[in-house]
């Protein structure tokens, strides 16, 4: 055994004695098992090698493949859509294959003739992933692997070794990456759009058709990294999710080091190993181990109707990478093939772009921890941590200087991780923090990385300052809430939201060296039909009356000049928004307020 190793199965040994002395565990002969209790079950530890990996690719794969349409967003719900009268998917179908063209009918279309399994091995390997995630089955029920649970009212050959490819998809992709390094896992949907069991009666169908199913395909793949979805028709208790888990945290081959999402059923964010961000902008949980996933374009399954437009760059996508793990969490990307088996080739040359940048820049990356300053974001970019290093990741091409503020840590040396010679930048340390000097010429488009070494444990003061312009900055993530109702909605959102209940409030104690007159900004939320609602801004005796203005949707923001305020003297200051009962209150989103010091 590897000193590591030792390591880490001592520390598992230690939090499992801890557990059951809690009651967490119950002790069965020399082994602890887990109750089927989410008291029990979320007291697991959380395998290393997760959070270890940080880039994984996710493969959404099957009949939907072969119409491949959407209107906008998500085609691998081509099913669902296409029985919705009226819908832009219905009149498609009707269209383009006739109205009496059978969902099922596409399976025999989904044919995979030129798929190459070590084909998408090795291109997954060249883009610097570590693991993938399949559909083992989807919402259609369609089964890449043969299942003695699959079937719908419409035809009893509902897998791809029965129908179309007439191949173990899923086993055979999970051979060629397994033979590269590469950890293999499944995507598993709960429920099914037209399963005749689910739509006469669900709870026999989560005990005789969900229950035995997933652990078949548990018991064959025995993948490491699990993605459930299609949870949200039923709760955790329905599902009876509890006792599932219990067996695939006990019993399953896969007990020891599998991970998996909080899709049981209504309890997002509250139970699993990982929890799932879907298009959720990178920004996650600070608390817990998370995953963002998302596709190139706006679908998952490969959809037609996407043009060159709807295809994000290489550059937006490595940034995205760099901030969710700068947010400590992993990064799943998927790839929608099409029905003749190819990786489109403009999602092939994004995978090998972000593969070349983490050739250069991956150590930035793999095992690392996410920024010390968090909830602190900066304007630069993110930053990642290892044992006596920082990872600056500097988005775009900038010149001048970055600031990390709070860094209590004196530097050893400072470079930018691309130069083999580790050529010193310029930087400067005091009691305010970590200034560093650009040079002229940055490595990368994307995210250039620079290397802070220190010594000991990175210490971070994260008191929010006063900028060098005068500027303070106080962000929604970094507020006080009090009360009940307002809560930190992360993503593109980035906002204090659900702000239902007049008597609650926010705030943030800041710091000011340069006091004096300060002009208030506030950028914020407000849907239509929200507006006119009146809130108050307070530090100290001064206090501003504002009033909401509609900006369009809780995810459009708007920033509005709300007065003026002094601070005369420097030190620290509480900045408190109190909404006012009357008119009624009809909430607004957070996002930040702006102090700026006026000259």
């Amino acid at each position: 055994m590897k000193k590591g190793e030792y390591t880490i199965s001592v520390t598992l040994v230690i939090i499992s004695i801890a557990l059951l002395q809690l009651g967490c565990l119950e002790a069965t002969g020399s082994q602890a098992r887990y109750q089927a209790s989410w008291e029990s079950l979320d007291a697991r530890p959380m395998p290393e090698w997760f959070n270890e990996a940080k880039f994984g690719i996710f493969v959404v794969w099957g009949p939907y493949s072969v119409p491949a349409w959407k209107d906008r967003g998500y085609s691998e719900w081509y099913g669902n859509h296409m029985r919705r009268k009226g819908s832009p998917t219905q009149k498609f179908h009707e269209r383009v294959y006739g109205a009496d063209f059978k969902y099922e009918q596409f399976a025999e279309m989904f044919t995979a003739e030129l798929w190459d399994p070590d084909f998408w091995a090795d291109l997954f390997v060249r883009s610097g992933a570590k693991y993938v995630v399949t559909t083992a089955n989807y919402h259609d029920g369609f089964c890449l692997y043969p299942s003695e649970y699959d079937g719908t009212a419409n035809t009893d050959k509902w897998n791809s070794t029965e129908v179309g490819p007439m191949r173990d998809l899923l086993g055979e992709l999970n051979a060629a990456g397994e033979k590269r390094g590469l950890k293999m896992g499944i995507y598993y949907s709960l429920y099914e759009w037209y399963h005749p069991l689910w739509l006469e009666d669900r709870d026999r169908y989560a005990i005789e058709k969900f229950h035995p199913q997933f652990k078949e395909v548990v018991t064959k793949y025995k993948p490491p990294v699990i993605f459930l979805d299609g949870d949200w028709e039923m709760d955790y208790k329905r599902w009876r999710s509890e006792e599932l888990a219990a067996w695939l945290f006990n019993d399953s081959p896969v007990a020891d080091y599998v991970v998996v999402n909080d899709r049981w059923g209504k309890c997002r964010g509250q139970h699993g190993s990982y929890y799932e961000s879907e298009y959720g902008g990178g920004s996650g949980w600070i608390d817990h181990p998370w995953q963002e996933d998302r596709g190139i374009g706006h679908s998952y399954g490969y959809n037609r109707n996407e043009t060159i437009d709807d295809y994000d760059s290489a550059e937006g996508l490595i940034r995205m990478l760099s901030k969710v793990c700068g947010n400590g969490g992993n990064y799943l990307l998927d790839v929608g093939p099409t029905a003749d088996g190819r990786i489109p080739v403009i999602m092939q040359e994004r995978l090998l772009q972000i593969g070349d940048w983490l050739n250069v820049n991956g150590e930035a990356i793999y095992g690392s921890a996410g920024s010390p300053f968090r909830p602190r974001k900066f304007d630069w970019g993110t930053c990642t941590l290892k044992p006596g290093k920082l990872y600056l990741h500097v988005w775009g091409l900038r010149s001048g200087e970055i600031e990390l503020p709070g860094l209590t840590n004196k530097p050893k040396t400072v470079y930018m991780l691309a130069d083999k010679s580790k050529q010193p930048l310029t930087a400067k340390h005091d009691e305010s923090g970590l200034s560093i000097r650009l040079p002229d010429e940055l490595p990368g488009e994307a995210v250039s990385i620079i290397v802070v070494e220190i010594d000991g444990e990175c210490v971070v003061d994260t008191t929010i300052r006063q900028r060098a312009d005068g500027t303070v900055v106080l962000r929604a993530i970094e507020a006080d809430i009090h009360g009940a109702s307002p809560r930190y909605e992360s993503g593109v959102k980035d906002q204090i939201g659900y702000w239902q209940d007049p008597a609650d409030s926010i705030s943030w104690t800041f710091e000011v060296t340069r006091p004096g007159r300060f002009d208030v900004e506030l950028r914020y939320s407000c849907a239509a039909g929200a507006g006119g609602s009146r809130f108050v801004v307070s530090v100290g005796q001064n206090e501003i009356v504002g009033q909401t203005e509609e900006s369009g949707a809780w995810d459009v923001h708007r920033t509005d000049k709300i007065g003026r305020l002094e601070l005369d003297d420097a030190g620290s200051y509480t900045l408190t928004i109190q909404p006012k009962a009357e008119p009624t209150w009809k909430s607004m989103g957070t996002n930040k307020v702006i102090l700026k010091l006026v000259k």
